[in-house]
């Protein structure tokens, strides 16, 4: 019986000293699959309303070219990241700004790329 006890007493203070379980969500819009140059992705992790991770990702079909990825916050533009491609491929780059950061509520946060700017791809914060 003592070593049972014993044993979930390690359990349970092992599990107290565990890292907290973080979410992510990703979404991925346009195209046909992944090698697709019309598909935008967007990924964000995070815990509740403090987002740890935001990154874009697209296919570009264009080579020798610059390629750039347009972050926005609820509708406005606030990051552009430059990406040169020398070659099809897929391009991916995370947010240029400060992270980790708690966003509100409801914060949208989306992504559109030059080589599919008819696709934005979106992730909702929330609780």
């Amino acid at each position: 019986m003592r070593s049972i006890l014993a044993a979930a007493l390690t359990m349970g203070f092992a599990a107290a000293l565990s890292t907290p379980s973080y979410a992510s969500a990703v979404d991925c819009v346009g195209g046909n699959g992944t090698d697709d140059s019309y598909q935008t992705c967007t990924t964000v992790e995070g815990k509740g309303l403090r987002v740890t991770l935001w990154q874009t990702s697209a296919y570009s079909s264009l080579g020798g070219q610059n390629v750039y990825a347009y972050f926005y916050v609820n509708g406005k533009r606030v990051h552009t990241v430059k990406k040169y491609t020398g070659a099809p491929k897929r391009l991916a780059t995370n947010f240029p700004g400060k992270l980790p950061r708690k966003y509100r509520n409801g914060t949208r946060l989306c992504n559109v790329w030059s080589v599919n700017k008819h696709y934005r791809s979106c992730i909702t914060v929330h609780r």
